[in-house]
């Protein structure tokens, strides 16, 4: 087939997608389509899962007075808090988070005033989108808004109005039945894994509703089997995303066991593995590693999968074999080392990326994810340039794709050693190799790495470049000598980074793993011209990073 006959049937797929797409929102937003949403309206909730994210009281208290701040997005309807869902617009990261009634769980935590801005931007909510739409009645946010209105209806509710109690009651129920009908059809894998959860947890929390749980239960029984790895880890190797469906999981398990339905066989021991890689991930502060589009998140969720004895028989791993990383952990240091090769069209490049930290300080990072902020810094924060690795300052080298890859581990009394080999397709006429290793000594007080690059073109070589990108939290300075360089820790640690190139370098960096504003931090560069060896055979770099006592 000729490439003008190729993308003619590409052109075609598209256009008949988009058709269909069309004819389906037209279908979802005509009275005929609303006709069956009709249904027993409910009058209580069955049960109120437990929300164990963290509340920010500060953004609750901006919130009542009507002023939103969300990363660079902001919203101030301070004169008239129900406008805000008219000042926000639908293409924006803010339309999603208010839509995705997160906002509750910090609203529960303002007494009165924080009931009273509830029920106001609730109310709002009905007058504007209680019928379906495009934006607002997508499956994910659909099944993000049920969630949290069963989780958090003691803030809207209003025991001496039954009128409104009877409309709230009624909008869920017909978002449920919405969404049992359109679950299969959200935007990604993750987001139909978080509709059939939404739909399961929400149909076992409203009565009437349960025909509609049994259906989220069959697709959730699908979407697990192909998106949950044998190790528990999702498929996405997003650290966030794994902890959000470790705690949608337990929600769901809650509301089985609190209503005494036959609990499915899958479902305990899934839980259990998902769980257990969530706690995997858990740094010294008791937050998340930042890897693959994931953030630090939230330590009250994590805390809270340790909960009622649901995974206390499962200790976290040290080796997550199918998910594809190490975790190297003595005394107070922990190592994350990222040993999967890179998938999917727009994966992270962060392939033998590591983030090292010592107790509750992080030292050594990944920047983290940019998709809450404007495309540039989204696509910037994919490249290998982003991770703590080698990569390249040539445009045709941003993105360094290692598509095979090996590990090898070993541990013993002195130690733990993890060793990393990654290579670049065979079509790649630059024939890069990478091969690092890295050692935790027994106690945790010396980190060392072993890094060698192969490269058939010079040019490629010699634009290579080791990162070390350093937690906004550490200050770092530079020996006279340029060939070592001192971390100082807020909790007062002072490492020692030291290397057999001829000098570092200090340059600026951003930190996006909180999830919020970049922040500016600095990075160790080690450049090709200045590391052991010769381009057009390998480069070698060794580095050293101890704790000075």
């Amino acid at each position: 087939m000729s490439v003008n006959s190729q993308s003619k049937t590409v052109s075609s797929a598209r256009s008949a997608r988009g058709l269909v797409k069309r004819v389906q929102q037209a279908w979802n937003e005509s009275i005929f389509y609303e006709a069956q949403l009709k249904g027993p309206a409910p009058d209580r909730l069955l049960y109120s899962p437990d929300d164990p994210y963290s509340v920010d009281k500060s953004f609750a208290a901006s919130l009542i007075r009507g002023e939103i701040l969300l990363a660079d997005e902001r919203s101030d309807n301070s004169e008239d808090l129900a406008s805000v869902w008219a000042d926000i617009a639908e293409t924006s990261h803010l339309f999603n988070y208010m839509q995705s009634f997160e906002w509750l769980r910090h609203l529960s935590a303002a007494g009165t005033n924080g009931g009273n801005a509830a029920k106001i931007l609730t109310k709002s909510w009905l007058e504007n989108f209680d019928r379906p739409s495009a934006r607002a009645w997508e499956p994910y946010l659909v099944s993000e808004r049920l969630i949290h209105l069963c989780a958090h209806y003691d803030v809207v509710h209003d025991s001496k109005d039954a009128l409104w109690r009877s409309r709230v009651f009624s909008s869920m129920a017909r978002q449920t039945r919405h969404l049992a009908k359109t679950a299969h059809r959200a935007n990604s894998d993750f987001d139909r894994l978080c509709a059939a959860l939404g739909l399961s947890i929400a149909g076992y929390c409203l009565p009437g509703c349960d025909v509609s749980a049994q259906s989220g239960m069959e697709m959730l029984r699908r979407e697990l089997r192909l998106q949950i790895r044998a190790d528990g880890g999702h498929f996405s190797r997003n650290p966030s995303r794994q902890l959000k469906t470790a705690v949608r999981l337990k929600q769901l398990l809650a509301v089985i066991e609190h209503r005494n339905i036959a609990l499915p066989a899958y479902l305990h021991n899934t839980v259990m593995r998902v769980c257990a890689m969530a706690k995997f991930f858990r740094c010294g502060d008791g937050r998340l590693a930042v890897f693959n589009g994931g953030y630090e998140d939230d330590s009250g969720a994590l805390i809270g999968l340790n909960s009622n004895g649901v995974n206390k028989e499962y200790e976290p791993l040290e080796f997550a074999r199918h998910t594809g990383y190490h975790r190297l952990t003595s005394g107070r240091s922990v190592v994350f080392i990222d040993t999967c090769a890179n998938v999917g069209p727009r994966s992270f490049d962060s392939a033998g990326s590591f983030q090292f930290t010592s107790g509750r300080s992080r030292i050594f990072v990944n920047c983290g994810n940019g998709s809450h902020q404007a495309s540039e810094w989204g696509s910037a924060l994919c490249d290998a340039a982003a991770h703590s690795k080698v990569s390249f300052d040539v445009d045709r080298r941003k993105a360094l794709v290692f598509r095979k890859v090996n590990h090898w581990r070993s541990d013993d009394v002195n130690g733990q050693l993890v060793e990393f080999h990654g290579s670049s397709e065979d079509s790649d006429p630059s024939k890069i190799s990478f091969e690092r290793q890295i050692y935790l000594s027994s106690g945790g007080g010396d980190l060392r790495g072993n890094d060698t690059l192969c490269c058939d073109c010079d040019t490629d070589a010699l634009a290579a470049a080791w990162r070390f990108h350093i937690h906004p939290s550490v200050r770092v300075s530079l020996s006279r000598d340029q060939r070592s360089a001192i971390l100082l820790l807020k909790n007062g640690e002072g490492w020692r980074f030291k290397s057999n190139a001829k000098q570092l370098e200090i340059e600026k960096s951003v930190y996006c793993g909180e999830g919020a504003n970049p922040i500016a931090t600095e990075q160790i560069v080690i450049r090709a011209s200045d590391a052991k060896g010769s381009p057009s055979e390998k480069l070698n770099v060794k580095w050293a990073l101890q704790l000075q006592s």
